[in-house]
């Protein structure tokens, strides 16, 4: 088993199969890197990241080095992502404690934006926050906003939708899709496409042509909104806390 630390080395292996590493490519950006650990053992790759508590576990490639990597981790409780070939490894390891089923869903095609949005950035971080707070929860982390790729729509002065980005990296090209909400009152409007068309044209204007997101598998009619936006699904995994076993 070894530690790799070289974004040269790791970005070919994660390219390999960029739908389900999207994320991780994205972390090799000199901003997210330090919270980022890398083990290769074999064909697996296991990230490692602690932006987030519990930190993320994600493993990458095939599942022939994963039980020597989880051997090694002293994590009592990690986030992990999971795909269905790696899950009984995993499960001899960790058991899973609040978790869900999660769709990771790609794109690689440019989008027009549609509707009428307004561009967001880190002077609207309050605001985001209040919007978020009316209904169900969805990741959002704010040092995105500066990237400029974060757009919603107002009525009345009110922020009412909202879509944005977790990552966007030029450098790698990938972006990922995130913090897409709607104010509990005003959906079934297509509010959500109209942001998220925007969101995806700016990244676009980036020179960005390839992004990924994740949205919960029962969510039908969230999946039908990137659907009709052109993504495509990748593979089905289990999300959440786990707790070693």
């Amino acid at each position: 088993m070894e530690r790799l630390t070289d974004p040269a080395v790791l970005a070919p292996l994660l390219n390999q199969d960029w739908p389900w590493a999207g994320f991780a490519i994205g972390d090799l950006d000199p901003e997210w890197m330090p919270h980022c650990e890398w083990w290769r053992s074999a064909g697996t790759v296991v990230l490692l990241f602690d932006g987030l508590s519990p930190r993320l576990m994600c493993p990458y490639g095939d599942s022939s080095g994963l039980s020597s990597i989880l051997a090694s981790m002293k994590d009592e409780r990690i986030w992990a992502n999971i795909r269905p070939e790696f899950e009984d490894i995993f499960r001899r390891f960790y058991r899973p404690d609040k978790v869900v089923r999660m769709r990771r869903m790609y794109l690689d095609r440019p989008v027009a934006s549609s509707g009428e949005a307004v561009p967001l950035g880190l002077p609207d971080r309050a605001e985001i926050e209040e919007l978020l707070i009316q209904g169900e929860w969805v990741l959002f982390l704010p040092q995105p906003l500066a990237a400029g790729h974060f757009h919603g729509v107002r009525e009345n002065g009110r922020l009412i939708a909202v879509a944005g980005t977790h990552l966007a990296s030029p450098r790698y090209d990938i972006a990922a899709l995130g913090t897409v909400f709607t104010h509990p009152d005003r959906r079934g409007k297509g509010l959500a496409h109209i942001c998220s068309s925007h969101v995806l044209a700016s990244v676009g204007r980036a020179g960005i042509r390839r992004v990924v997101l994740n949205v919960e598998d029962e969510k039908v009619a969230a999946r039908r909104v990137y659907e009709h936006l052109g993504f495509q699904t990748a593979c089905v995994y289990l999300d959440g806390e786990c707790v070693r076993i």
